[in-house]
């Protein structure tokens, strides 16, 4: 692990991610939120990594994006059917990605719901796409602070046919959530804890806020919004850690002390 961190500054960002990656699955998720609990000083590298993190998922979405541009689909057209089923950068690709929200599917109704917003959509908006392929909600919209990265998921969007889908260039920060019934709120969203209680300040109170939090190593590059979560929230369930050393929280608020009511 040392070893590791000590040539982050020299070492290629797909490498590193991949060598910790590596590193954290062959130890475990227990483990290896131990050693960070035992060994605090290690998330002195975090700014490093999580640069190092957001290189490697820029080169992935500019080589799969090019290809999904290349499609002959002219929508409608399930994501699915046309996302790239591997890579060689980087550690998902948008197929094993758009998958990896099996259990969040399985375990929420998200019937009845009018908006759902999703918080740091990127270029490749694969959650939104999931959303409105698996779902009938009216809108489905994106947040991103990345100029290019509105435009190209609204260019995807609308070549797969995808008209409930729309991206606007805004920070999660300053969005009024006061429409949407489901928030999503990307792994790389930061600050992520400062984020959700945004979303706690301005949503209905039925809220379903859904997180996706690093697991394990994970935590050196991307924010753990469970470890500050707004003491308005609780978590109602938790995901399988995936290979990404990521899993989706679900959150919803906590239940109001009715008078005569001890909750304790």
């Amino acid at each position: 692990m040392e070893r590791i961190l000590e040539s982050s500054q020299d070492s290629d960002p797909i490498e590193l991610v991949m060598a910790l990656r590596e590193l954290g699955l062959g130890m475990g998720h227990e483990t290896g939120d131990a050693l960070l609990a035992s060994h605090p000083e290690f998330f002195a590298h975090k700014p490093a990594l999580t640069e190092a993190f957001r290189k490697m998922v820029h080169a992935q979405d500019v080589a799969e994006i090019a290809l999904l541009l290349q499609q002959d689909a002219d929508g409608p057209v399930s994501f699915q059917t046309v996302a790239p089923k591997s890579t060689n950068i980087g550690l998902m690709s948008s197929n094993y990605a758009y998958n990896r929200l099996n259990e969040v599917f399985n375990r929420l109704d998200f019937r009845g719901c009018q908006q759902v917003v999703m918080v740091g959509c990127g270029g490749r908006p694969f959650t939104m796409f999931r959303f409105h392929d698996q779902t009938t909600i009216p809108q489905i919209i994106g947040l991103d602070i990345v100029p290019e990265a509105v435009e190209t998921a609204n260019v995807l969007a609308a070549k797969l046919g995808y008209p409930r889908i729309r991206a606007e260039l805004c920070n999660g920060l300053d969005y009024d959530y006061a429409n949407a019934q489901v928030v999503y709120i990307a792994n790389m969203v930061s600050p992520k804890a400062a984020v959700v209680a945004r979303v706690a300040d301005t949503a209905p109170e039925d809220v379903t806020i859904i997180v996706w939090d690093p697991c394990s190593l994970g935590r050196l590059w991307a924010d753990k919004a469970e470890d500050a979560l707004d003491p308005r929230l609780q978590v109602t369930g938790r995901t399988s850690v995936s290979q990404t050393m990521t899993r989706d929280i679900i959150l919803k608020r906590r239940r109001s002390k009715a008078a005569g009511e001890n909750l304790d």
